[in-house]
């Protein structure tokens, strides 16, 4: 934000909210998976950064661009349980209990290392472009594949899921 001009005080108060809000839509999170399940948790949080590097390639030093910048600190506090909370949860519901303790482990490293490629590419495209914002549009290409990809992956196993349940019924 401050790389397009919003004052650091302004990038300071988004920030703050975004936090408090953080606190806020980890228990949503937890609310919405218990109440409407995977698919629609996994929606919303993916719909949010998909929103987020959009509007952080936007962004410009406007009023528009303070308004959306307001926007990113709650829709990034939707989208950050993907990071955290989730984690644990596409675990168990997609893998079940057995393989709970197996499967998380993976979860955290595939999401550490992400961490690790995508932080340096970051940075190494605003080095070579003088801007963030191709990365964003190619984060949020991703984003959307990744969208669909889980849309398919908690159909199948949940089919799976449900086979596994019929046969030990027999």
């Amino acid at each position: 934000m401050k790389d397009v001009g919003i004052d650091a005080a302004y990038v300071a108060t988004v920030l703050s909210f975004h936090s408090l809000a953080l606190a806020g839509f980890k228990f949503l999170t937890g609310f919405l998976y218990d109440r409407f399940g995977l698919r629609f948790t996994m929606t919303v949080c993916d719909m949010a950064a998909i929103s987020v590097m959009l509007i952080l390639a936007i962004l410009t030093n406007s009023a528009l661009g303070r308004t959306l910048a307001f926007a990113y600190g709650i829709l990034s506090s939707m989208a950050l349980p993907l990071e955290t909370i989730m984690l644990p949860i596409l675990a168990n519901d997609i893998f079940g209990e057995k393989s709970y303790n197996k499967v998380l482990g993976l979860f955290v490293s595939i999401n550490t290392a992400g961490y690790a490629i995508g932080a340096p590419l970051a940075n190494w495209t605003f080095d070579t472009c003088g801007s963030y914002k191709p990365m964003f549009y190619v984060c949020c290409f991703i984003m959307m594949i990744i969208t669909i990809v889980f849309q398919y992956v908690i159909t199948v196993s949940h089919h799976h899921r449900q086979d596994i349940i019929n046969k030990e019924a027999f």
